[in-house]
């Protein structure tokens, strides 16, 4: 497979550097990129691979979709221009640190750490354990699943200094679907669609589809896991997982104007409206004027770039102080740092852009952090750190599966903002801490409370 791999990435490079417009860098982006997908698929179903989505979602997002906006959104064009949405930074300029960057990331998110080669060689150990303890627990899924339940009300009732574990205790829900799906509970073939479908209606409600579209992925990762699946069968559900994608962010924009502005709350039938034009109208979502805003959306290379414009022209390097201002904000309460920086990228705005942003989200994400702090060399350098750091989690919890082999089953739940490139290391480092923490109180209250192992 490795000779694959190698292959499909230099075929891929030649391909698009002698018969399209791209550039060197932009053609090795795209060589990466399909690199990348090729080695997920390989590993799908044969490894645990939650993380290697953060590496697909850091090559869709900030060098395919980036490339479009050098050679189909550039400065000349009116709507780029309008809206203010093209590339401050000269293409090679970009992807000179961006791709090496995210190669960086990848490989330390695959580097061998310990014995993990053996931990993760042989993925139906996991799966033939896990069944075994919860052969006699069938109704430990269904538990969960209500507890989460139960938690979505009380977190819209609840004071703000207890929303967070609310929230936290409201995600148990989709635990418990994994663990339906591993136990023999005789319902499991009601329970998994009947949660699904509650996912899409709270998306549809909300108008935010990210939680749904992650827990599907995960969902489809762990139910392949161990099984022998044909690499073409994979590219399949691949693509058509990635056309789906597509489909919702070109709906997304429509759909949240009227669920906004009117606060109607959802609205199923105009969201399928909405779904069945753009099946039925490609050129609906393939028109670079109608599709504009989708891939601006979309387009996590813009706020990385213009980090590189105006760091160091207009605001200094940081040097690390943000990032270590994230590793303590992540660790300490808040209650002993009344100050300390918050979460969702306001702080990076204002210290790398000088911008305040009031009402809406926007984050340079970690790409954009690596830079502002260490420039190219040392960003790309520190990318390789920060993916060794999620390896060595992973690492830590397989070893920890030996003892209780369902936790492999809350590797979705606690790695759900850290797969992310358009959140800050604060929001990544703090939701995965928080997230390890909970999972060790709630398998605790568990044994405590009931006298069951998680």
């Amino acid at each position: 497979m490795k000779a694959f791999l190698g292959i499909s990435f230099v075929l891929t490079f030649v391909i698009f550097l002698q018969f399209t417009s791209l550039t060197v860098w932009e053609s090795i982006s795209v060589a990466f990129s399909v690199y990348f997908l090729f080695s997920f698929l390989n590993n799908l179903g044969n490894k645990i691979v939650v993380m290697d989505l953060a590496i697909i979602m850091a090559a869709m997002t900030c060098l395919v979709v980036t490339i479009i906006f050098y050679h189909v959104y550039p400065k000349e064009n009116a709507l780029a221009r309008l809206w203010v949405k093209y590339m401050f930074v000269s293409s090679d300029e970009y992807f000179s640190f961006v791709t090496p960057a995210i190669a960086a990331m990848a490989l330390g998110l695959r580097i061998r750490i310990g014995k993990q080669s053996s931990l993760n060689k042989n993925p139906k150990l996991y799966i033939d354990n896990m069944k075994k303890v919860l052969e006699k627990k069938s109704s430990l899924g269904l538990a969960l699943i209500m507890v989460g339940l139960i938690s979505g009300i009380l977190d819209f009732l609840s004071p703000k200094s207890l929303q967070q574990v609310f929230y936290l205790l409201d995600h148990l829900t989709f635990v418990g679907v994994f663990y339906v799906l591993y136990s023999p509970n005789k319902y499991k073939r009601i329970i998994t669609p009947l949660v699904i479908a509650l996912m899409v209606g709270q998306s549809l409600a909300t108008g935010m589809f990210g939680d749904m579209v992650f827990m599907l992925a995960c969902t489809v990762v762990l139910i392949l896991l161990g099984r022998n699946i044909k690499f073409y069968i994979k590219l399949v559900i691949t693509v058509i997982g990635l056309y789906i994608v597509l489909l919702l962010q070109s709906v997304k924009s429509d759909y949240r104007k009227k669920v906004w502005a009117e606060q109607g709350g959802a609205d199923v039938s105009y969201y399928f409206e909405l779904v069945g034009d753009r099946i039925s109208n490609p050129s609906n979502m393939f028109d670079p004027e109608k599709s504009f805003f989708m891939a601006v959306r979309m387009n996590q290379g813009w706020l990385v770039g213009t980090t590189m414009y105006k760091v160091p022209s207009q605001f200094d390097f940081a040097y690390g102080e943000t990032i270590w201002q994230s590793v303590a904000a992540a660790i300490v309460p808040r209650f002993l740092w009344p100050d300390k920086p918050e979460a969702g990228g306001l702080a990076n705005l204002k210290r790398f852009w000088g911008y305040e942003i009031k009402g809406y989200s926007m984050n340079i994400g970690p790409l954009g952090e690596a830079y502002a702090n260490f420039d190219v060399v040392g960003g790309i350098i520190f990318m390789f750190f920060y993916g060794a750091f999620f390896n060595f989690i992973i690492y830590q919890i397989l070893k920890f599966a030996e003892k209780r082999p369902t936790i492999i089953l809350w590797i979705p739940f606690m790695f759900f903002y850290a797969i992310g490139v358009e959140t800050d290391l604060l929001t990544t480092m703090g939701s995965l801490i928080k997230a390890l923490i909970f999972t060790w109180v709630i398998f605790r209250a568990f044994r405590i409370a009931f006298r069951i192992d998680l």
